[in-house]
């Protein structure tokens, strides 16, 4: 039995939240692993029996990469076990966005601190967390990550 992490990341930052989810089920619950981003993750869907998707939140929107993965593989993804991650520069998840990602079907969503750091960020999105009063900051929760990701395999992550 194999675990699929799709990760949608821009930056990195959810990309290595993914990783760590991943390492998290190898390692300790011995759970078979395949990390792939959202381009290279349809090609594995006929062989998991489970599929993790961390996405991040952009400027108030769900990745669209992300995003178009699971609107494009709703079939697919509805007939496994389906877990979301969403990571984010935010204290908490926008309700209209947890609607959003509770709409998929998933066994089990969370919502997981990210990071954002201004060095890897382009003139227009600096502006947008500057204008909105946001912080920079890497403000991941690896205990957090890693629990959740512990969590899992007892839900159908195997």
């Amino acid at each position: 039995m194999t675990t699929l992490v799709v990760a949608s990341s821009q930056h990195g930052s959810t990309r290595e939240i993914a990783e760590r989810i991943a390492e998290v089920l190898r390692v300790n619950k011995g759970v078979t692993t395949v990390v792939e981003d959202t381009k290279d993750a349809p090609k594995w869907l006929a062989t998991v029996d489970a599929v993790v998707v961390a996405l991040p939140v952009y400027g108030g929107s769900l990745d669209k990469a992300g995003k178009a993965f699971l609107d494009t593989h709703r079939a697919e993804l509805a007939d496994r076990s389906l877990f979301i991650a969403v990571s984010g520069g935010s204290p908490e998840l926008d309700p209209k966005l947890q609607a959003v990602v509770d709409a998929y079907g998933a066994r089990d969503t969370a919502y997981l601190r990210g990071a954002v750091t201004e060095e890897k960020l382009g003139f227009k999105d600096k502006m947008l967390i500057k204008l909105a009063k946001g912080q920079f900051g890497d403000f991941r929760n690896w205990d957090a990550v890693e629990s959740w990701g512990k969590s899992l395999a007892a839900r159908g992550a195997n």
